[in-house]
Parts: C-alpha cells; sequence; structure tokens
C-alpha cells in the first residue's frame, strides 16, 4: 500500500506494509522486525509494527537497509 504521508498510514501496520513502503523484499522487512531494529508486537503468528514505531525507525536515519 502507498501511503503519501505519516497521517495517512493505518495505526498498525503489518511486515508487508513496511517492506512495500520502503520498497524492500519481505525477507529483509521480516529480518528488520525479527533484530528489533523495527520495534514491533508478536500477536499470533504474526507481527505488527505500530505506526510511531515505524515513523521513530525512519526517523533515526539508520543504515540497516
Amino acid at each position: 500500500m502507498e501511503y503519501k504521508n505519516f497521517e495517512t498510514m493505518p495505526v498498525v501496520l503489518t511486515v508487508n506494509d513496511i517492506a512495500d513502503t520502503l520498497a524492500i523484499g519481505h525477507s529483509k522487512a521480516y529480518s528488520l522486525v525479527h533484530t528489533g531494529k523495527i520495534k514491533s508486537l508478536k500477536l499470533g503468528n504474526h507481527y505488527r509494527i505500530p505506526r510511531e514505531a515505524f515513523i521513530s525507525f525512519l526517523r533515526e536515519g539508520t543504515t540497516a537497509i
């Protein structure tokens, strides 16, 4: 899904959402979540990324990718 700005993003994102937004593969997106570089919640077998955690990751300017 493509978002025009932070306000149009859902409050909680999926790994697929962050992969699409960052234009990276799903494996890399899962790696960022598993290593804790992007803070997430694990609910059953699914990861959910709070919008604010994703925005923090972007603003930190990390070179994790």
